[in-house]
């Protein structure tokens, strides 16, 4: 470990061991409490500080840094209080498992008065709101501790399996005098698990060699253990359909031509008699169905980086603590050795049908309609195929998505794969969106991010809007504009009542809303799309715009309506008619 001396006041501590550690950017919502703090963060050079105007797109930011490679993204948030506002999106980065370093200032609640303005009640310590959203968490006292405790932070962050991590810092701290400590000259290498045995890979190669109908089931942990190409190859090798654990979309690409979708539709077609599951945090949704999927097959093997890799997945042949990356790319090795992929043509040809089958089906449900052409509006296949194609032909680029008007796993099959990287919300909470495409775009500077967020996501996060401004990042904004929460209208649908018997739904309905005139407040410059022959031509003029000019861009594109239909928003409830 290479150390040097540094003499400076706590704030400047931190920020030059956020700079020793190769931290370059800090996400954050700006506090008076932390004055000395962000007067170091200003004052640097290698560290630029990131602005939100609410610490829910601060946390939403990281975690869309994050999301893209793994490297640990750093979050500051303001007090109690502040931290409290950033769990809805922090819950997203625990979800996805993304190593999110957290940082908070707390007031002193024990030695003078046990009630500190935006601090939480003295009976709870400072790290008590984020520990179910955290791997670990530490509360800091001394400054001289503060390389440490920064350096340890984002070593457990990203070790596998990643996470967010959370440091507390007293905000008292932060006025010490200067004190000399030892900088941890050195960035942070992620520490990954350790190898499987042959004989385990052996004995999932052998029954994957025997299967007729193998599945492989692929979670998030491909991805981050960078085994995506080697589980692909190993689909293509044995002819096995794939299937993915929500919301995973790029351990195999969903545009390639085996991937079946989401694991219990694909499961229940291809009914698989071997499941072999890598990377995977098998999820339900607390009903005895949760493990249907599993039930049929003769040989099921779960391969990853931790136990919760293995927990819900019942009645396992083997269940295997390593690294994804290292397992699946021995298991390749051991699969060629045993012999070509020709032997395994006929089965590859039934999955291949099995997935354009599944891939036929979502296409059509998301667009029910079929050829017939809505007047004014963009039915939601034409304007997801037109975002593909013109991404791809500018080589590529990273997509990322909080919406549900036109569904991923509806992309066209692509041989290979393709080349568009397709980043979902790793977890249920709504608001990531917006913030999550440009924290990608930091992350990726060099590559074209367009940010897919419905609707209804942008009204929870449209001052992002100003921050893509602010910091010129350019993401190429696409908004699917169905005037509703749709999937929340077509859950009320599905449930009966007064509101399905009316054609009336309450609660759900937005329109009159203007998100391009949102973003104009902003700074932003965007054009409204209602034309289809005109959808193509403005994605290729917003890349354009964002690539070449270096500023973001915004197109509203108007869907049909996202009410079920034939079915209007329900009349409001005006205080005037109490």
């Amino acid at each position: 470990m290479s150390t040097r001396q540094f003499t400076g006041n706590p704030s400047q501590v931190m920020v030059e061991q956020f700079a020793a550690s190769g931290v370059k950017y800090v996400f954050y919502n700006s506090g008076s409490r932390e004055a000395t703090f962000f007067d170091a963060l200003h004052a640097h050079p290698d560290v630029n500080g990131i602005l939100a105007l609410h610490e829910g797109p601060v946390a939403a930011m990281a975690g869309g840094y994050a999301q893209v490679q793994g490297d640990p993204a750093l979050m500051v948030v303001h007090l109690g209080a502040g931290l409290a506002q950033s769990l809805g999106q922090l819950f997203n980065a625990w979800n996805g498992g993304l190593p999110v370093v957290v940082i908070s200032f707390h007031g002193d609640t024990g030695s003078f008065a046990d009630s500190v303005m935006l601090n939480i009640d003295h009976g709870f310590g400072p790290t008590y709101l984020s520990a179910p959203f955290t791997k670990a968490a530490w509360a800091v006292i001394e400054p001289e501790g503060l390389p440490e405790a920064i350096e340890r932070a984002i070593q457990v962050a990203t070790a596998a399996p990643t996470g967010p991590v959370h440091i507390a810092v007293y905000d008292r701290l932060l006025d010490a005098a200067p004190v000399t400590v030892d900088i941890i000259d050195s960035k942070v290498v992620p520490i990954g698990s350790g190898y499987a045995a042959d004989a385990d890979l052996v004995g999932i190669a052998t029954a994957l060699q025997a299967a007729e109908r193998p599945m492989l089931y692929v979670g998030d942990g491909v991805f981050k253990s960078g085994a995506s190409d080697a589980v692909t190859a190993l689909a293509d090798h044995y002819g096995a359909a794939v299937a993915c654990a929500s919301p995973d979309l790029v351990g195999v690409s969903i545009a390639h031509p085996l991937h079946c979708g989401p694991f219990g539709p694909a499961s229940a077609t291809v009914n698989p008699d071997c499941i072999v599951a890598i990377g995977v945090r098998h999820a339900g949704a607390g009903v005895p169905g949760d493990y249907a999927a599993f039930r049929s097959a003769d040989h099921v093997f779960a391969l990853g980086s931790d136990i919760a890799n293995l927990q819900n997945i019942p009645a396992l042949e083997n269940g295997i603590v390593a690294d994804e990356g290292k397992g699946i790319t021995r298991l390749l090795e051991i699969a060629r050795d045993e012999g070509g992929s020709g032997a395994f043509d006929g089965r590859r040809k039934s999955a291949l049908e099995h997935a354009a089958v599944l891939r036929a089906a979502r296409r059509a449900g998301l667009q029910p309609g079929g050829d017939h052409i809505v007047p004014g509006r963009v039915r939601p296949l034409v304007l997801l195929d037109a975002i593909e194609t013109e991404l791809t032909k500018i080589g590529g680029g990273i997509i990322t998505s909080e919406q549900f008007a036109i569904q991923l796993e509806c992309i066209e099959a692509v041989d290979g794969g393709g080349v568009n990287t397709h980043l979902r919300r790793p977890g249920e909470s709504e608001g990531w969106g917006m913030a999550a495409a440009a924290g990608a775009k930091v992350a990726a500077p060099h590559t074209p991010v367009i940010g897919l967020v419905g609707d209804g996501s942008v009204y929870y996060a449209d001052s992002v809007f100003w921050t893509a401004v602010a910091h010129g990042i350019p993401v190429l904004y696409i908004i699917p504009n169905n005037a509703a929460y749709g999937i929340v209208a077509t859950l009320f649908a599905a449930a009966g009542g007064v509101m399905r018997e009316t054609g009336q739904f309450a609660g759900v309905g937005l329109e009159g809303i203007d998100p391009l005139g949102l973003a104009r407040s902003y700074g932003l410059d965007g054009e409204r799309v209602n034309d289809e022959s005109e959808v193509a031509g403005a994605i290729s003029r917003g890349l354009a715009i964002v690539e070449d000019e270096g500023r973001p861009y915004v197109l509203d594109v108007r869907l049909p309506s996202g009410l079920p239909e034939g079915a209007s928003a329900a009349e409001p409830f005006r205080l005037s008619d109490a």
